[in-house]
C-alpha cells in the first residue's frame, strides 16, 4: 500500500504540474490538433492482415514508437513491463534472461515475430524466446495478442503473440542519432538512416549499449556483471510495378553479458560470460491482383540462434565449463488475402519450415546433444465477416502436420458486437491450439523421442464502454486457459515427459485516454489464477495481482513528460539452493519511473529518465539483482521518425 500511495500521489502532482496556467499548452495550437481515436487504430496480428480495432475480438495491446520514445526505454523487455496482463521475471540487470508469462502461461506458449518473422529459440529448452537483447532500434510498434493463436500462427502461440514491427522507410532522406549516459556506467548511441519514394524506400539503424550493470547475485553481491549490445538493422523494399512489391527486412544482435553461478554468499563470478548472436532475414514479395481484392505474400525466413556460456577457471572453479547452443530455421510461407464481397474476407495460405539445432557442455558434466531437426507444415483458413458497422466476427481452422508426432488440427471463433450510440462494444473468443515439443526435448540427454504435441482450449469474453468521443475507454474482460499433457519436467524420472497440466484464468481491468497535443493516460489490472494441477499450487513467478498506469502529458509545445508506476503482488518462487527445492513466496512491490523528452529545435531533443524513482527494493526471481534508482541523460538529433 505504501508504494500505492507513493505512485497515487506522484500522479496528482504530475498531472496538477502539466496543467498549471504557466505551463499549459497553448490553447490555439491544442484547438488545431486533433485527437487518436482509439478505435480507429490499425493492428496486423489479430487476423494477419490490417484490421481497424472495432473488428478484433481478442483481447489485444498496441505500444507505439511514440510511446516508446517518451518512456525513453531501450530494450522490448524494458518496454513488455508496462503491458497489461503480461510478466516479465529477469535474472538479472539488463541482457539478463527474461521470461515473459502471457495472462500467467509458460513463457515458451508464446510466439515472438519480427516482421513476419517468428523467432523462438529452437534450442531453448520449451522454444522460448527471451527479448532481453532485443533492442528498441527502428521499432514501429508492438502488438501483444492475447489468448490461444495457434490457427494463424501454428504451435508456439497457444497463450498469445508478441508482434515487433518495424519502421518502413518513405519521404526525403532523414538522418537521425542519439546518445546517452548515466548511472552504472551505461553508454548508448544509435545512428538511423531512412527515406524512401514510390519506388523504394530503406531504413537502416545500427546502436551499441554498454553498461557496468548490477551484480546478478543479489545475496553476494561483490561484483558487478557487465553487458554489452551491438545491434543492426535494415528494412528495405521497392515497387517495380503498380501491384508489385519487394521487401527484405534483417536484424543481427549480438549480446554478452557477465553472469554469475547463481545465488548466494559463493554465486558470484568473475569471469563467466553469456554470449548471444541472433540474425533474422526476410526477403518477400508482394502481388495484388482483380483491382486488389486478391492479394498474396511470398515469403521466406531465415533464423539462426547461437549462444555460449562460457566459464573459466578463477579461484572458486578448478575447472573449466563451456556451453554451446547452435539453431537455425528455415521457413517458407504463402498468405493469401481475397475480399469476396463487402464485408467478406477471406485470409488464407500455408507455411513449412524445418529447423535444427545441436548443443555441446564441457567440463565437469560434459554432455553432447547431437544435431536434429525436424520439419513442419501447415494450412490455414479464417473468414473475417462484417455486417454493417455493428457486428463481426471471424472464424478459422488449421492443420498442422510434424514430421515426429503427426497432425494437429486448431480452430478459432471470436464474434464483435459494437453498439454505436452508447459507444458498446461486447467482444468474445475461442481457440484452440497444440504446443510442439522442443528439439531439446526429444533429443537432448533429458529429451525422450516419443512425446506427443500438448493442447490448450482458450476463452474470453469481455465488455468495452467508450467515452468523450471515442478518445477514452473502459473495459473488463475475463479469461480462461487450459493446458493439458504438456511437455513437462518429470522429477521422477530427471528427464522431460508429457505431464503438465495447468489453467490460468482471471480478469483484466483496463482504461485509456487519448487526447489531443500527446496527452494520454492507460491504466491496467490483472487478477491471475494460474494453477498446476498436480500440485494445486500457483505456478512459479506469476503474481496473481498485477496493474499499472502510464501518464503522458505535453506541458507545453516540445516539452513531453511520461510518467509510469507498475505494481507486482506476491509470487510463489522456490529456493533452489536445498534439495528439494523450499517453496518461497517473493513479496509484492511497486515502481515509479520518469521520463522527459524537450524538444530545443526542430532537430535537436533532450531526453532523459529516473527509473525505480523511490528506490523500491524486490525480486522478481529469488536472489537475483535488480536494479534500484538510477538516471539516464541523452540528446537525439535529426528527424527521429516518430
Amino acid at each position: 500500500m505504501k508504494h500505492l500511495r507513493c505512485s497515487l500521489i506522484s500522479v496528482f502532482c504530475f498531472s496538477v504540474l502539466s496543467t498549471t496556467p504557466g505551463l499549459a499548452q497553448n490553447t490555439q495550437e491544442t484547438a488545431d490538433q486533433e485527437p487518436r481515436y482509439i478505435l480507429d487504430t490499425v493492428v496486423v496480428t489479430a487476423a494477419r492482415v490490417e484490421t481497424p480495432l472495432r473488428q478484433v475480438s481478442s483481447s489485444i495491446a498496441v505500444i507505439t514508437a511514440e510511446d516508446i520514445e517518451r518512456s525513453s526505454r531501450n530494450t522490448v523487455a524494458e518496454v513488455l513491463r508496462d503491458v497489461g496482463g503480461l510478466s516479465v521475471a529477469q535474472n538479472g540487470g539488463t541482457g539478463r534472461n527474461a521470461s515473459v508469462f502471457l495472462r500467467g502461461a509458460e513463457s515458451a506458449y508464446t510466439l515472438f515475430l519480427i516482421d513476419g518473422v517468428e523467432v523462438n529459440d529452437p534450442t531453448s529448452p520449451g522454444r522460448s524466446y527471451t527479448p532481453a537483447h532485443l533492442t528498441v532500434d527502428q521499432v514501429e510498434r508492438i502488438e501483444v495478442l492475447y489468448g490461444s493463436q495457434s490457427t494463424l500462427y501454428g504451435s508456439d502461440a497457444i497463450a498469445g503473440v508478441v508482434n515487433i514491427i518495424t519502421r518502413r522507410g518513405e519521404g526525403p532522406p532523414k538522418i537521425n542519432a542519439s546518445i546517452e549516459g548515466g548511472a552504472l556506467g551505461t553508454f548508448r548511441s544509435r545512428a538511423g538512416l531512412s527515406g524512401g519514394t514510390t519506388d523504394y524506400r530503406y531504413a537502416i539503424d545500427g546502436s551499441f549499449l554498454n553498461t557496468r550493470g548490477i551484480s546478478s547475485n543479489a545475496l553476494g553481491n561483490m561484483e558487478e556483471d557487465g553487458y554489452r549490445n551491438t545491434t543492426l538493422a535494415g528494412r528495405f523494399g521497392a515497387t517495380p510495378a503498380a501491384g508489385a512489391s519487394i521487401d527484405l527486412t534483417v536484424r543481427y544482435t549480438d549480446g554478452r553479458a557477465d553472469i554469475d553461478n547463481g545465488t548466494g554468499p559463493h554465486g558470484d563470478d568473475p569471469n563467466r560470460i553469456n554470449t548471444s548472436r541472433q540474425l533474422f532475414v526476410r526477403p518477400s514479395a508482394t502481388l495484388e491482383l482483380w483491382s486488389q481484392r486478391w492479394k498474396q505474400t511470398l515469403g521466406y525466413s531465415l533464423v539462426d540462434h547461437s549462444r555460449e556460456d562460457d566459464n573459466p577457471v578463477d579461484a572458486n572453479q578448478e575447472t573449466a565449463a563451456n556451453s554451446t547452443f547452435d539453431a537455425r530455421l528455415h521457413k517458407v510461407d504463402w498468405q493469401h488475402t481475397l475480399l469476396l464481397a463487402e464485408g467478406n474476407t477471406v485470409v488464407f495460405g500455408a507455411e513449412t519450415e524445418s529447423e535444427q539445432g545441436e548443443s555441446e557442455s564441457k567440463g565437469p558434466y560434459p554432455s553432447r546433444f547431437e544435431r536434429q531437426t525436424a520439419r513442419m507444415t501447415g494450412v490455414y483458413l479464417q473468414e473475417l465477416l462484417q455486417y454493417g458497422d455493428a457486428l463481426f466476427a471471424a472464424a478459422g481452422i488449421r492443420v498442422d502436420h510434424h514430421d515426429r508426432f503427426g497432425s494437429e488440427v486448431t480452430y478459432n471463433f471470436a464474434p464483435n458486437v459494437f453498439l454505436e450510440e452508447p459507444g458498446t462494444r461486447i467482444k468474445g473468443a475461442y481457440g484452440t491450439g497444440y504446443k510442439a515439443p522442443s528439439l531439446f526435448q526429444l533429443y537432448s540427454s533429458f529429451g525422450d523421442s516419443t512425446l506427443q504435441a500438448g493442447s490448450s482450449k482458450s476463452w474470453e469474453a469481455g465488455i468495452e464502454q467508450y467515452l468523450a468521443g471515442r478518445r477514452l475507454a473502459a473495459g473488463v474482460t475475463y479469461f480462461d486457459n487450459t493446458y493439458d499433457n504438456m511437455v513437462g519436467w518429470d522429477s521422477a524420472t530427471s528427464s522431460y515427459k508429457n505431464v503438465f497440466k495447468a489453467t490460468s484464468r482471471g480478469m483484466e481491468l483496463t482504461g485509456r485516454y487519448t487526447g489531443i497535443a500527446g496527452t494520454s493516460l492507460r491504466a491496467y489490472y490483472t487478477f491471475t489464477d494460474s494453477k498446476d494441477h498436480e500440485s494445486d499450487e500457483q505456478l512459479l513467478r506469476r503474481p496473481r495481482h498485477s496493474g499499472g498506469i502510464v501518464l503522458d502529458r505535453r506541458v507545453r509545445p516540445g516539452i513531453d513528460l511520461n510518467l509510469s508506476y507498475r505494481f507486482s503482488g506476491e509470487r510463489r518462487d522456490n529456493d533452489f539452493s536445498t534439495w528439494p527445492a523450499t517453496p518461497v513466496t517473493l513479496d509484492g512491490y511497486g515502481i515509479v519511473n520518469v521520463a522527459a523528452n524537450w524538444k530545443i529545435t526542430p532537430n535537436i531533443q533532450v531526453f532523459g529518465r529516473i527509473d525505480n524513482l523511490f528506490d523500491a527494493k524486490y525480486e522478481e526471481i529469488l536472489g537475483y539483482g535488480t536494479v534500484g534508482i538510477t538516471g539516464y541523460l541523452g540528446v537525439r538529433v535529426g528527424n527521429s521518425g516518430y
